[in-house]
């Protein structure tokens, strides 16, 4: 992509902030979805051999911190807005990148997946452990400052978080 002569310095920055994103986003989707998953951080040709492409599953705090490692990345990439929002509705930015951070580590230390004994025999083919059966406190502390984070970013960006008008009108 720095091959690219045809876009600004701030523009690349951004491209390459909101590809960053994206890469993240469907890595958390699918965590959220599937729990641990297969992390694919390198493209496998497709004429590689069957064997290559069996990939394992990777246990659920270490893809926890890859994609929080991402979205941490991308946010530094992205503008605090979009300057053009009739044409440019949709587009990432900080804030969004944040408040999905935020998501995810709540989600990690939520009771479902920080400390659930449930999970105690859910192994991969080489029995390595897939989810920490111990509660970890200290995930509570890192969500909280990620959601701190992002209410500020928003703040920052001059936009307000959802305000139920139903109470107002009765």
């Amino acid at each position: 992509m720095d091959g690219v002569h045809d876009l600004s310095q701030d523009e690349l920055k951004r491209w390459k902030g909101e590809v960053i994103f994206l890469k993240a986003y469907y890595h958390y989707l699918l965590l959220r979805a599937y729990g641990p998953i297969p992390l694919m951080d390198e493209n496998i040709e497709v004429s590689a051999p069957a064997e290559a492409m069996a990939v394992g599953r990777i246990p659920f705090d270490s893809c926890v911190n890859y994609v929080n490692n991402l979205l941490e990345e991308s946010a530094g990439m992205l503008p605090l807005k979009v300057d053009k929002e009739t044409t440019e509705a949709g587009r990432v930015t900080k804030s969004v990148a944040l408040t999905i951070r935020a998501q995810l580590l709540t989600m990690a230390a939520s009771p479902l997946f920080n400390g659930n004994i449930d999970y105690t025999n859910v192994i991969d083919r080489n029995g390595v452990s897939l989810f920490n059966v111990v509660a970890d406190p200290k995930k509570w502390e890192r969500a909280a400052k990620a959601c701190q984070d992002a209410i500020e970013e928003t703040q920052l960006a001059k936009r307000k978080l959802y305000e139920d008008r139903r109470s107002i009108i009765m």
